[in-house]
């Protein structure tokens, strides 16, 4: 089991506070991160993930978070592609 007394001393206590932070829009970018001019074409060596990046959800915000998983799966994508980019 995860869950046991607390027994032993010293014992310290934080206050937290609940939050939210997050967009609903971004910058618009390739299915590898990268970031789209106004002409439409990729921006060599500029990426954005995250709250940076263009919301999966279309516009809508459903809650603290949402943004985590995006980011690092794009985070991911984007060094791929660097490592690609840089192997040429």
């Amino acid at each position: 089991a995860c869950n046991a007394p607390l027994t032993r001393a010293p014992f310290y206590a934080v206050t937290l506070y609940t939050g939210d932070l997050g967009t609903s829009r971004g910058l618009v970018t390739t299915a590898d991160a990268q970031v789209i001019n106004q002409h439409g074409e990729p921006i060599k060596g500029l990426y954005a993930v995250g709250n940076d990046m263009d919301s999966m959800m279309a516009g809508t915000y459903p809650g603290p978070g949402i943004t985590l998983g995006p980011a690092l799966t794009f985070g991911y994508l984007s060094a791929s592609h660097m490592a690609q980019q840089h192997a040429l």
